[in-house]
């Protein structure tokens, strides 16, 4: 029932994929980017675990599950990557996975990434790597970095949900402080028929990603992973414009406003035209409270409601029970 709403093309030129793909926050599969890369020809647990066994990963349990169900005594570990596969295979009911693991540099070499590195900051381009077996599941979140991922499909099938941020009020935000970034709506346990309704609901990009193919997923675009197979994948997370590394070093945990206020800066020339000016008052309100955490965070969030109404024009997006503690905030 997956609604297959990706667009699937071979890899096109920077600028192309600059300015038809990033600046327009488009999901689009590149089938062929990594075609001369040697993974590209290990497209299959047993193939990968002769290649990659003796490297060393870290494994967790999954943390939504462990936040519902805590089982104690399960911490991060390290393992090797065939001993890992080998226990997908033996307990394919693992909860347990690699998840955004620094990638192995012995890996990175098999998969050398020879396109759009340098559209922005090269330098500030890494890679992290995903191992899971069937059953497991990326809950509905966004990631705090402000980067443009690739995830290249390496073995296994993955069902890949996005989300873009103008949906966010349908996705009810966690506000709480140690699970920003999180949705309260728990896709994992809808059935088909109430996904289907639900991501349509929120326009959602609905698609599996195959061995092979690359997708490309827009910074700060919330995100769903199901692994229909034990699968790894293995993402770039590309380098950002200055605008948006100034506003993440600002902002480690960033809250629904803050999203907001980086796909603002996304375009380079706007963020310098129209956004350098209340970028530069976050910067100066972190400075002016630096050595007062509390004081300094709850005047960055002031300021960043602010600056959504203000300048973006943006009402805040907040959940029901939510609503009337922020407005407080601002009022």
């Amino acid at each position: 029932m997956v609604l297959n709403n990706v667009e699937r093309i071979s890899v096109p030129p920077s600028e192309t994929f600059f300015h038809d793909y990033i600046l327009q926050q488009q999901p689009v599969i590149i089938t062929n980017l990594f075609d001369e890369a040697p993974l590209r020809s290990q497209t299959t647990l047993p193939q990968v675990r002769q290649s990659l066994a003796d490297l060393t990963i870290e494994v967790r349990p999954n943390y939504i599950a462990q936040l519902l169900n805590p089982m104690p005594g399960r911490d991060d570990r390290q393992i090797t990557i065939g001993a890992f596969l080998d226990e997908l295979e033996a307990h394919p009911e693992t909860m347990d996975a690699c998840s955004e693991y620094p990638t192995p540099s012995a890996l990175l070499t098999q998969l050398p990434l020879k396109h759009y590195r340098q559209l922005q900051d090269e330098q500030d381009l890494y890679s992290n790597l995903f191992i899971a077996g069937s059953k497991n599941y990326a809950h509905l979140h966004y990631d705090a970095d402000q980067r443009d991922v690739l995830l290249y499909q390496c073995f296994g099938i993955k069902r890949v949900v996005i989300i873009h941020p103008r949906q966010a009020q349908k996705l009810d935000p966690i506000h709480r402080a140690d699970l920003r970034r999180t949705s309260s709506i728990f896709l994992e346990n809808l059935s088909e028929a109430e996904k289907t309704a639900f991501l349509n609901y929120t326009q959602a990009w609905d698609t599996l990603l195959y061995p092979g193919e690359t997708i490309y997923m827009p910074a700060m675009c919330w995100h769903y992973i199901e692994y229909l197979e034990p699968a790894l994948s293995v993402g770039y997370r590309l380098g950002r414009n200055s605008y948006n590394q100034r506003l993440a070093a600002l902002f480690p945990a960033p809250s629904v406003d803050v999203q907001a206020l980086a796909i603002a800066l996304i375009h380079p020339t706007k963020a310098q035209e129209e956004h350098s000016k209340w970028l530069k008052q976050l910067e100066a309100t972190d400075q002016s409270a630096m050595g007062k955490p509390l004081e300094q965070s709850s005047a960055l969030e002031r300021l960043c409601l602010k600056i959504r109404q203000q300048y973006l024009g943006i009402e805040p997006i907040y959940s029901i029970r939510e609503w009337g503690r922020q407005r407080s905030l601002v009022y």
